[in-house]
């Protein structure tokens, strides 16, 4: 059996699981927790295709907040349908990406990364004192749920349940998945993975860095306004308020990072294992939320220290470990004769 069999084999496994879950489950709560985990999948996935190119964002909270408000209140102020205003989510947060990409990338490392994180703050706050418009820092209540497909005579698929809308995240998450990773394994994202190693190299031999630069991080933006869009209709309420557990708060966006360093930033899978991890950590450790952060940063530092490739590289580690291990307790070299 050859690697691509192997590889769809595992694909139809993996997605067999991502089926049945919520019928195996059959708890709402937890259902609740795998959709946030399929969001901030798409969320992390976006942010490590803008990683590809060298620059690390601390932005990703802000274009959440512009996908979810831009969606939600064209829904509920203007009426339009769930499936008109999803996409038009992730245009606002692709436009203003847009507006905003060619100053930031005129600067590099830790000052994009700076760059990002305050200009999520600025969202924030603007939102928050918008209050005609957004509703301010109250933000917007009673957010409807998605525009059932209904086919006449045959059915009518309603989202307006957990169970139904993890299937509809799922679907609209993997298409987006499905992009990112076509366009990762193209041309144009080994042009990304070289602009990544060698920048000045890369720019020598006719790479315009500049546009490809703006035009990932335009891309990741739109995704990442899809994420937040899903999130909006899935809450049903929207708030900018700054406090840990909204999805719109800075520590969203160093979470992502988080997830996507342990997971494995070389991977396009890394993102996967990351936000699964880290957003089922905190349902298992509940009696021990104080230390919560001390884990996560262990846990950080454990794999950036032994492995570097993330989780993701898991099996090849022990492989080596295995390796080292046996060769140096067990193996003796035969004498030669000659």
């Amino acid at each position: 059996m050859n690697r691509s069999w192997i590889k769809g084999l595992f694909f139809l496994i993996f997605l067999a699981i991502v089926c049945l879950l919520p019928i195996i489950v059959q708890n709402d709560y937890w259902i609740h927790v795998l959709i946030l985990i399929v969001v901030m999948i798409l969320a992390t996935a976006s942010m490590r295709a803008i990683n590809r190119t060298g620059e690390i964002t601390i932005g990703t909270a802000g274009f959440l907040l512009l996908g979810a408000y831009a969606a939600a209140l064209l829904t509920k102020k203007l009426g339009l349908s769930f499936w008109i205003t999803l996409p038009i989510g992730g245009l606002f947060a692709a436009f203003i990406a847009l507006l905003v990409a060619y100053p930031f990338f005129r600067v590099k490392g830790v000052y994009f990364a700076i760059s990002t994180l305050l200009l999520a703050t600025v969202f924030q706050y603007i939102t928050g004192y918008m209050y005609k418009i957004t509703g301010g820092w109250d933000g917007v209540r009673l957010i409807p749920s998605p525009n059932p497909i209904t086919i006449p005579g045959l059915f009518t698929l309603k989202f307006d349940s957990d169970f139904n809308y993890y299937y509809l995240a799922v679907v609209i998450v993997g298409i987006g998945l499905f992009i990112l990773r076509q366009m990762e394994h193209s041309r144009i994202g080994l042009v990304w993975g070289s602009i990544k190693e060698a920048d000045t190299l890369a720019q020598s031999i006719g790479i315009n860095i500049m546009a490809h630069k703006i035009f990932v991080f335009v891309v990741a933006s739109f995704f990442i306004g899809i994420s937040g869009a899903l999130y909006a209709f899935y809450q049903q309420a929207l708030s900018p308020a700054t406090n840990p557990g909204n999805i719109f708060s800075v520590t969203t966006s160093v979470y992502c990072i988080l997830y996507m360093v342990v997971g494995g930033e070389g991977s396009f899978y890394g993102p996967f294992i990351g936000a699964t991890l880290f957003l089922l950590i905190p349902e298992f450790s509940r009696p021990l939320h104080m230390y919560r952060p001390l884990v996560y940063g262990t846990i950080l530092i454990l794999i950036v220290f032994f492995m570097p490739q993330g989780l993701i590289g898991l099996g090849s580690y022990f492989r080596t470990w295995y390796g080292n291990i046996r060769g140096s307790s067990g193996g003796k070299v035969s004498p030669q004769h000659g």
